[in-house]
């Protein structure tokens, strides 16, 4: 039997009452806020955490690429104005939103995500918010005896010239 699925941080809607006419924030983007804008200042449309939280949303809905986020972004673009209710009713490119990462500090972007999804390391554990580990931090408590080496690890021990070289495991497919 399954578990329900714990409740992460979700996007919050905005919400417009008869009695209120201003949305509630929107946790993503408070999430971002504190990461400075190291763009200069005559050309900026769009606020980072703007830029940041598509970006964020566009990779957990599965785009890889620049292009892609741009197709996502044409492809949600009223959905995305209404959510999150931009200056001039407009959504930053994809072009943007690549500007903004290549002056990015990652270790800022990553604390931000990390506290968004409520990321909270234990004593002594090893954190990777990009799906990496430190090289040997990670162990596994067996060896499994079954799986044999890939072949470029093979063909990287074996030298020419050398005794156990064979020099078909460079050409065998």
């Amino acid at each position: 039997m399954r578990k329900p699925p714990q409740s992460a941080p979700a996007v919050l809607l905005p919400s417009l009452s008869q009695e209120e006419s201003t949305p509630e924030p929107i946790e993503i983007l408070e999430a971002f806020c504190d990461i400075p804008d190291v763009r200069k200042v005559s050309g900026k449309r769009h606020q980072v955490a703007l830029c940041l939280a598509l970006f964020t949303l566009a990779i957990a809905a599965g785009n890889r690429g620049f292009l892609a986020i741009g197709d996502w972004l044409n492809s949600y673009r009223e959905e995305l104005i209404e959510l999150f209710l931009p200056p001039k009713r407009r959504i930053p490119s994809y072009s943007t939103i690549r500007r903004v990462l290549l002056t990015l500090d990652y270790q800022q972007y990553s604390v931000a995500l990390a506290r968004f999804f409520g990321i909270e390391p234990l004593a002594g554990e090893t954190l990777a918010v990009d799906g990496k580990v430190l090289r040997g931090s990670y162990q596994l408590e067996r060896d499994n005896p079954d799986s044999p080496p890939h072949k470029r690890h093979y063909v990287s021990q074996c030298l020419p010239g050398r005794a156990g070289f064979d020099s078909r495991a460079l050409s065998s497919g």
